[in-house]
């Protein structure tokens, strides 16, 4: 009888092992479209947002999309504790076609949702991406991307929660890249990219009018199932003869090149800016989580006058060359004192 049941579990495995391989080569005999995208959206880019939601438009946003697998690419950037932004392009399946799709997990003050988008028109030569909604198509959202030289435009639009009969802009991000060099590691190990389908989104939907998610425990492929990768816990300390107030507020800046050479500040190495959060006076301790594998330079500030620029007067970490390196599924912990006045 054991050996029975033991035949019938390695039939079982062999079985399992060739539909995942058939689909796998599916996904590679046909075409994927848009395929193309997934090369173009790797780097490290910053430039400014416009905003007609809550969270404002700000000078600066700074992305880093690396690849998480052999066929999606993923960045993880916050403002704060309380506002982050997941964006991750892989592909799926869908209606029998083979597709990239958009998925932005999005949380401000708390309060989070997941957009689903799939890529609907496309002019490869030109740059041109356009992903809409899985179920409503581009009456309810879409995103486009162009990408142009050194840089991409996004816009994203919707219909305001279906209270409008056409879009209207609800944000655009206008880029330039930094540089490619820090995904060059994630690149060969994942071989990226493959057309290898990621989810199976057939069924994703089904009974929905649209592909947007703010009940998260109904999201199709959330969080708890995407690549895992690395987290950094940040001990923050302030040199007592330092006189600070509670009004004060920290930040801490994870760059993949120095910002500084020697006691020379660097500063066209902002733009390697990888990770940063901004958090209130007094916290001792913060995790930043999902941090792509790799090398970091980390800094810590005291913004006296709470105005996010970090100059002249205001506190920072004297130690200019502290860093780390993250590990898939690997937590670092990291020591920073801020303890000198910026000239």
């Amino acid at each position: 009888m054991k050996n029975t049941d033991a035949l019938k579990k390695s039939i079982f495995v062999f079985t399992l092992t060739i539909l995942l391989f058939c689909e796998c080569v599916k996904g590679q005999n046909d075409s994927v479209f848009g395929y193309g995208f997934l090369n173009k959206i790797i780097g490290q880019w910053n430039g400014s947002v416009f905003s007609s939601t809550p969270a404002g438009s700000f000078d600066k946003w700074y992305v880093d999309f690396r690849p998480v697998s052999s066929s999606q690419v993923s960045q993880y950037s916050m403002l704060d504790s309380n506002t982050v932004n997941i964006t991750s392009f892989f592909i799926v399946k869908y209606n029998g076609k083979f597709k990239i799709a958009m998925r932005t997990e999005g949380c401000f003050q708390n309060k989070c949702c997941v957009t689903y988008e799939v890529m609907d028109s496309i002019n490869e030569a030109g740059g041109y991406y356009r992903f809409a909604d899985f179920v409503s198509g581009k009456k309810r959202a879409s995103t486009i991307f162009k990408f142009i030289n050194d840089g991409y435009l996004m816009e994203v639009y919707t219909n305001k929660f279906n209270k409008l009969n056409t879009l209207q802009l609800h944000s655009k991000f206008e880029t330039k890249l930094t540089s490619r060099n820090a995904a060059k590691g994630a690149i060969n190990k994942f071989n990226y990219p493959q057309p290898l389908v990621v989810k199976d989104f057939t069924a994703a939907f089904k009974n929905r009018n649209e592909s947007i998610f703010f009940d998260l425990d109904k999201d199709p492929y959330n969080a708890s199932e995407q690549p895992k990768l690395g987290s950094v816990t940040v001990n923050i300390t302030i040199d007592e003869k330092l006189k600070v107030e509670q009004t004060n507020e920290l930040c801490v800046l994870m760059t993949t090149e120095p910002l500084f050479d020697g006691l020379k500040y660097v500063k066209e190495n902002l733009n390697y800016l990888s990770k940063y959060v901004y958090l209130p006076f007094g916290t001792k301790t913060y995790t930043i989580k999902n941090v792509h594998p790799g090398k970091y330079y980390v800094y810590s500030f005291n913004d006296i006058n709470n105005d996010k620029k970090h100059l002249s007067g205001d506190y920072m970490s004297s130690n200019l060359t502290n860093s780390i390196v993250v590990f898939t599924n690997g937590n670092v912990s990291i020591d920073t004192k801020i303890d000198l006045v910026i000239p």
